[in-house]
């Protein structure tokens, strides 16, 4: 299998090198530890590319970080209603029940103004992003969060699974928390600290979303038992899931080095 190029790489313009290739993964013969040694040292590359990429936020201008920050919420947007989904598509089990409850969790729970992407946006207007811009997707990731639905929606459950449910909770997780890590450093972020709203990070990068991702862990292994013969599809979806997350980010950071107006660094 292969997985991500090396990190010394990392300039190549090419959506390849921050991939896992489709035609790399494991076709057959498939169990639940095979699946899971996958799954592992995929998060492991993952994990090494956030820390390369996360690196450059505190050097970024202030209008570029804002971009990032900004493209970032349509990420969050868009996996809430690609969650409800999965959930709709799942057979009754422990793994719909507790993805429901995440969903329930980001929507806020009844409260629209406890929604995650509500409480986003709260941080962003503390950083002083404009009211316009949050409506402002590059369009190479509107295609890229797009095609995530159309999978979704096209293929079986246990591909969703590893699209969503693991790409959501199980990888997410790890681009936010080094994401903050470096966010925090950035010079206007310092200098501003106490007036900046934090509580999407308060959540996102703490103890609550770690457990999520360990339950979700828990509960995939556990429909695997029951569903050993999705295991191929899930693996697929996860796959797909890397490679889509990977791809939106490069575009991300490709803008901050092409907006007119922005500077090079």
């Amino acid at each position: 299998m292969t997985l991500l190029k090396n990190p010394s790489e990392q300039d190549s313009s090419s959506a390849e090198a921050d991939a896992i290739r489709s035609d790399a993964i494991q076709t057959g013969g498939w169990d639940r530890q095979s699946f899971w040694r996958f799954a592992d040292k995929a998060k492991e590359a993952t994990e090494a590319l956030a820390a390369q990429k996360m690196r450059v936020l505190p050097h970024l201008s202030i209008d570029e970080l804002r971009l990032v920050c900004t493209q970032y919420r349509f990420f969050t947007i868009d996996y809430i209603s690609d969650l409800a989904l999965l959930v709709a598509k799942l057979p009754f089990g422990g793994l719909r029940s507790l993805l429901s409850e995440i969903l329930a969790e980001e929507l806020g729970e009844g409260n629209p103004a406890k929604a995650h992407p509500a409480i986003y946006d709260r941080f962003l207007a503390t950083i002083g992003v404009e009211p316009a811009q949050l409506e402002r997707c590059l369009p190479a990731n509107r295609a890229n969060l797009d095609r995530l639905t159309r999978q979704l929606a096209a293929r079986g459950s246990a591909f969703g699974v590893g699209l969503r449910g693991m790409g959501g909770e199980c990888l997410c997780q790890t681009y936010l928390s080094v994401m903050f890590e470096h966010l925090q450093t950035h010079p206007y972020m310092i200098q501003n600290a106490k007036s900046i709203d934090w509580e999407f990070w308060t959540i996102h990068t703490g103890e609550q979303d770690i457990i999520h991702g360990e339950l979700t862990r828990q509960a995939i292994d556990d429909y695997l038992l029951h569903e050993p013969e999705s295991l191929s599809q899930l693996a697929q979806g996860y796959e797909c899931s890397i490679t889509a997350w990977n791809l939106f980010w490069q575009n991300i950071f490709a803008a901050c080095r092409t907006t007119p107006g922005m500077s090079q660094r």
